[in-house]
């Protein structure tokens, strides 16, 4: 990989060290200290928001993405109108979801839920990510988003350690995403300016954004849905403690995927760039790096992430060390998979991914319905497993003649990294 690659993915790699960091030290301080049920509370208003914010962003990030590492100048015209778009449809989501949690359930709900939607909105309005990243510039994005996560965990820490009411800590679910926010537009702006283009330009634009993004969203949604539907299940057939014990096992085992996320997004910006020939040599070679990387912290996690749970947990969360080895292992599938979701919408296979991610939600409803009535929580975890497997397998092979599978068989030949 070329040195400017490795740099930005450097600091992508780092920013995320600060948030594992307060993800271990805080967040199961905070989740010891008040019990698994505010932590079951906080996942679930946390899970509605993050699927309303996936649609808001309408596939939006990608299609930045790859403008942008084509051609700054129309990149920036686009990050205009996406703008705007976003928050339009962030509102239209939002509103209905809020009266509901307002009128059916009680306060606490309300507040996470008032908290999750700003947080929200701060992400959508975040424009600015998406150019440094395609621009390589990936280290302000570390900077902005360390400092807000290192306040954020500096409030939860606070409530925590003196027994403050939970409803506090909506400050840090806000505080995470506004000081970031901030930041980055400041930075962008001082070298930068955005300006709607003229009517006739940004119906232009808008209507490229529509008719892109539209499978993108869907399928984004579809991913969100997919990936809440086993905290959805088990708030419905079980507890808020149920979850709270799900979530902290997901955690853990989860805490490493920005390794290979970094990896990916770093060398995709040159990938997006090459022919169809030159872009699959290339993605076969990333796939080897990231199923190295994965197998890797799938092991380490594997082995001492029980441990993990309980050291940082408390023993309310014992439960969760069961779960550690299936989730680690759906994660380190996920993160496999994620080369051949951005190979395919490299070769514009929108409407592929639309259907793909339509029969895998219909799939993982079917599979957390039986197996979590039948097994409860470790029935969640061999749902996460067995979606994320036919995502990174059967289900992406029927794509322009299995090109993904001759991607993954050849990252499996030494010869394709010489």
């Amino acid at each position: 990989m070329k040195h400017r690659v490795v740099s930005n993915a450097a600091w992508m790699m780092s920013e995320k060290v600060v948030s594992v960091f307060g993800v271990i030290f805080v967040t199961s301080y905070v989740a010891k200290s008040f019990g698994p049920a505010v932590l079951g509370q906080m996942a679930f208003s946390a899970s509605v928001f993050s699927i309303i914010q996936t649609v808001a962003i309408f596939g939006t990030e990608t299609i930045l993405f790859k403008s942008i590492s084509k051609s700054t100048t129309k990149g920036i015209r686009l990050m205009a109108v996406a703008k705007r778009l976003r928050m339009v449809l962030l509102l239209l989501l939002s509103v209905p979801v809020l009266i509901y949690v307002w009128l059916m359930m009680r306060e606490n709900f309300l507040v996470f839920a008032m908290a999750s939607f700003w947080s929200a909105m701060f992400v959508t309005q975040d424009i600015f990510s998406v150019y440094n990243n395609a621009r390589l510039k990936s280290r302000m994005n570390t900077v902005a988003n360390a400092t807000g996560m290192v306040l954020s965990f500096g409030i939860s820490f606070v409530i925590a350690r003196w027994k403050l009411n939970p409803m506090w800590l909506s400050l840090s679910i806000v505080s995470v995403t506004l000081v970031p926010y901030l930041i980055k537009r400041k930075l962008f702006f001082q070298t930068n300016s955005i300006h709607l283009p003229p009517k006739r330009k940004h119906r232009c634009y808008l209507r490229y954004l529509l008719h892109a993004g539209l499978p993108l969203a869907i399928s984004s949604m579809f991913i969100s849905i997919q990936v809440k539907l086993a905290q959805f299940f088990l708030v419905g057939v079980g507890s808020a403690h149920e979850l709270g014990l799900f979530t902290a096992a997901n955690t853990i085992s989860a805490s490493w995927i920005f390794i290979p996320a970094a990896i990916i997004t770093s060398s995709f910006s040159e990938i997006f760039k090459e022919r169809a020939d030159v872009a699959a040599k290339l993605a076969a070679k990333l796939y080897g790096y990231v199923m190295a990387v994965s197998l890797l912290m799938f092991l380490i996690v594997a082995m001492f992430g029980g441990e993990i749970i309980r050291f940082l947990y408390g023993h309310d969360y014992t439960q969760s060390g069961r779960l550690v080895m299936l989730l680690s292992l759906g994660t380190c599938f996920s993160a496999m998979g994620t080369v051949a979701y951005r190979y395919i919408v490299k070769e514009g296979g929108f409407n592929y991914l639309l259907v793909k991610i339509f029969l895998l939600l219909v799939i993982s409803g079917a599979t957390n319905w039986f197996f979590i009535r039948a097994w409860g929580l470790t029935g969640a975890a061999w749902s996460v497993l067995v979606s994320e497997l036919l995502s990174l397998t059967v289900m992406n092979y029927f794509f322009k003649n299995g090109v993904i599978l001759k991607i993954q068989l050849s990252s499996l030949n030494y010869k394709t990294y010489k």
